[in-house]
C-alpha cells in the first residue's frame, strides 16, 4: 500500500485547480494507493490564513514524522500558494518523504519577474529540491527547466469526466463564458464583443458569464453597454446547474490574457461543446485552429466577433468541431488515463 497526503486549497475554493483535486478524491478505482487530503489554503482574511496554515503544517509534519505517507504532492500555484508549499518542501525533505510540486499557476512567470534575485534563487532551489514537478503540458516544460536545470520535471495533462457518447446540443441557444470573472480571463473583451453582435445574430442567442471574481464590475460594465438584454446570467454555477447549462450551450468562449490548461476547456470539450479561446500557454495543445476550436490573439475582439457569428451561423462547422473534440478528450484526457499516469508517477518515485 502507497500512503499518499494530496495538499491544497480548501475544496471550498472555486476555481480549476481545486476542481482536479475534487476528481482525484472522487475516483474511486486507486488500487493500492490510498489518498488523503489535508487543505493548507482558504480564502480569509491573512491571520486566519496564517493560523490555519500553521495548524496544518504541524499536523502534516507529525505525520510525516511518525511515518504515515510516503509521498505529499502539494497542488501549487503562484505567489503565497508557493511559499507555502516551499515551505512544507524544505521539512518533509528533511524528513525524507517524497514531495512533488503539482503546479497549476496562469501566472507564475510574472510572479517570478517580480521577484528580486534573492528571491529568485530560493524560488529555483525550491524547484530542485522537490522530488518532482508535474507541469500542465509540454510547453510549460520551460517554465521549470530555465529557472532550476537540476529540477525533476514531468508532463501531467488535467483530466476531466467523460462520456459514453457525444453529448452536444447542435440545436443549442446559449453562449457561455466560465471561468473566474475579470480582466485575465477577457471577460470584459467578450462583453465589448456582445454589443458588436447584438446587431448580426438572432436576439435566442443569450451569454451565460459563469464564475465568480469581479462579479460586481462585470454587472456594471453590462449596463454601460446596454446588452443586459443579451446576458442571461452572471455568478458562480455548480452541481446541477452546471449540468443543466452544459446541456443547453452551443459555444463556449474562454478568451484569457494568462492560462495553464483550463479545466473550463477540457470540460466543454468532453460534452462536445465547441471552444473559441487564444493562443497561449497550453491551450494550442488541445484546441487546435480552424480543425476543433478557434484561437485568437488575447485582445482581438474583431476576430472573436467574427469566430462566435460564424459558429452560431454554420451547424456543419459546429458539429465537425464537436465531434473531434469529444474524440481528442475521451481517448486522451479521460480521469481514467491521467490516474494511470500518476499512479506510474508515485511508483516511479518510490523506487
Amino acid at each position: 500500500m502507497i500512503n499518499v497526503l494530496m495538499c491544497g486549497s480548501a475544496l471550498s475554493v472555486k476555481g480549476g485547480m481545486v476542481s482536479v483535486v475534487k476528481n482525484y478524491l472522487n475516483y474511486k478505482n486507486w488500487g493500492d494507493i490510498k489518498v488523503d487530503y489535508i487543505p493548507t489554503h482558504i480564502e480569509k482574511n491573512k491571520y486566519w490564513l496564517i493560523l490555519y496554515f500553521g495548524l496544518k503544517y504541524l499536523y502534516i509534519v507529525f505525520n510525516a514524522m511518525i511515518g504515515k505517507y510516503q509521498i505529499v504532492p502539494l497542488h501549487t500555484a503562484e505567489r503565497g500558494s508557493f511559499y507555502r508549499k516551499a515551505f512544507l518542501v524544505k521539512i518533509l525533505h528533511h524528513l525524507r518523504v517524497k514531495t512533488i510540486m503539482h503546479h497549476h499557476a496562469a501566472e507564475f512567470e510574472l510572479f517570478y519577474a517580480s521577484l528580486s534575485e534573492d528571491k529568485k534563487r530560493y524560488v529555483n532551489s525550491i524547484l530542485e529540491l522537490v522530488d518532482m514537478n508535474i507541469v500542465l503540458s509540454k510547453r510549460l516544460i520551460p517554465m521549470i527547466k530555465e529557472k532550476a536545470p537540476k529540477a525533476n520535471v514531468e508532463v501531467l495533462y488535467n483530466a476531466v469526466n467523460t462520456y459514453l457518447k457525444n453529448p452536444y446540443n447542435i440545436q443549442a441557444k446559449n453562449i457561455l463564458f466560465l471561468g473566474r470573472l475579470g480582466e485575465r480571463k477577457g471577460v470584459y473583451d467578450l462583453l465589448n464583443v456582445v454589443q458588436r453582435l447584438d446587431s448580426q445574430i438572432d436576439m435566442e442567442y443569450k451569454f451565460y458569464l459563469c464564475g465568480d471574481g469581479d462579479i460586481n464590475g462585470v454587472k456594471k460594465r453590462v449596463d454601460e453597454l446596454h446588452i443586459a438584454h443579451r446576458i442571461a446570467y452572471i455568478g458562480w454555477i455548480d452541481g446541477e446547474m452546471k449540468k443543466e447549462i452544459l446541456a443547453n450551450t452551443l459555444i463556449n468562449v474562454l478568451p484569457s490574457y494568462y492560462e495553464g490548461l483550463p479545466m473550463t476547456i477540457l470540460e466543454t470539450m468532453a460534452y462536445g461543446i465547441p471552444n473559441i479561446s487564444t493562443n497561449i500557454a497550453s491551450i494550442p495543445e488541445v484546441l487546435h485552429d480552424g480543425e476543433n476550436a478557434f484561437l485568437i490573439t488575447p485582445g482581438d475582439v474583431e476576430l472573436l466577433a467574427l469566430h462566435i457569428k460564424q459558429l452560431v451561423e454554420n451547424d456543419e462547422m459546429r458539429r465537425l468541431f464537436s465531434e473531434k473534440s469529444y474524440r481528442l478528450i475521451s481517448e486522451n484526457f479521460s480521469l481514467n488515463y491521467n490516474i494511470e499516469q500518476l499512479k506510474g508517477i508515485y511508483v516511479k518515485l518510490l523506487q
